[in-house]
């Protein structure tokens, strides 16, 4: 008995100690619970993602662009609807001085005009081959028209008439310098490409440098925005170009993006692809800010 009551003496005096000892770090209450784990920071540049991002945000640019560029305003359901494409014309089409050509939306026309030309850094009038471009329609048209001709060095010395290379207007005719006019000069109409848009669209669209976007600088030197100054350079042109030449993307995702898309607050993205779904949302999140 001497021995049991020992061992229960040992273990009373250890559970005192253990008592003392827990009454020592906790003050003689309980353990406090765990702490919580602490929030992961939020950058600057994070919290400016989800701002430029959001939807209110974006139905604010659309807003104040319309009131600044004097178009019907467009809410963000509306601009997410399809842009009707077409390809109206793809091959070759040799067109004589005075000959026409007509699509669906536009009327073609070679003509030969007396423009200013360069030689030597002296400025002349000579003949110019000159291509007379006639919207059709009542819509604003995202339009490109490649054209190709014989020898394009003799081109380097034409002039240029200011035209926006990328937007006409309704019912608008503008007009382009394809080369210096040698008798019996043709040139050969190889694509034919349109998108139909909204105003505020057009706007946006007329912005964008054409050499950038996948257009002939030869037939777009005369380019002039519609309103305001052109977008500026930015990387991503450099996407844009090699995600052509790889075919991963061609001008009508360009240009869809930027029908939907104020250059100065989004850049154009490789993954983006021309939007056939009015249910995909707005803006367009690059997928590295998702």
């Amino acid at each position: 008995m001497e021995g049991k009551s020992l061992a229960v003496a040992v273990v009373l005096v250890g559970l005192c100690v253990m008592a003392a000892g827990m009454g020592v770090l906790y003050g003689g209450g309980p353990p406090p619970p765990p702490e919580r784990p602490q929030p992961v920071p939020v950058t600057e540049s994070a919290v400016g993602a989800a701002l430029k991002y959001s939807m209110p945000i974006y139905q604010g640019i659309l807003d104040e662009d319309a009131k600044r560029l004097d178009t019907p305003p467009l809410a963000a359901l509306e601009i997410r609807q399809v842009n009707p494409y077409f390809e109206e014309w793809k091959g070759h089409r040799k067109l004589k001085a005075r000959s026409v050509m007509q699509t669906a939306h536009f009327k073609i026309t070679t003509q030969v005009s007396q423009e200013k030309a360069t030689s030597d850094g002296q400025a002349y009038r000579t003949d110019h081959l000159v291509l007379r471009i006639e919207n059709l329609t009542p819509k604003f048209l995202a339009y490109r028209i490649d054209t190709k001709i014989s020898n394009e060095k003799q081109c380097d010395r034409k002039g240029d008439i200011p035209h926006n290379a990328l937007v006409i207007g309704p019912l608008q005719t503008i007009v382009r310098t394809e080369c210096l006019y040698r008798a019996d000069e043709t040139i050969d109409v190889t694509r034919v490409e349109v998108i139909e848009l909204p105003a505020l669209s057009a706007y946006y669209v007329s912005r964008l440098p054409p050499a950038l976007v996948l257009y002939q600088p030869r037939t777009t030197a005369g380019h002039v925005p519609l309103k305001g100054r052109l977008c500026a350079q930015t990387f991503s042109w450099r996407d844009i170009k090699e995600g052509a030449e790889k075919k991963e993307l061609d001008w009508r995702d360009v240009i869809d993006f930027y029908a939907r898309h104020n250059c100065d607050e989004y850049t154009f993205f490789r993954s983006y692809r021309y939007r056939a779904d009015p249910s995909l949302p707005l803006p367009a999140r690059p997928p590295e800010e998702r």
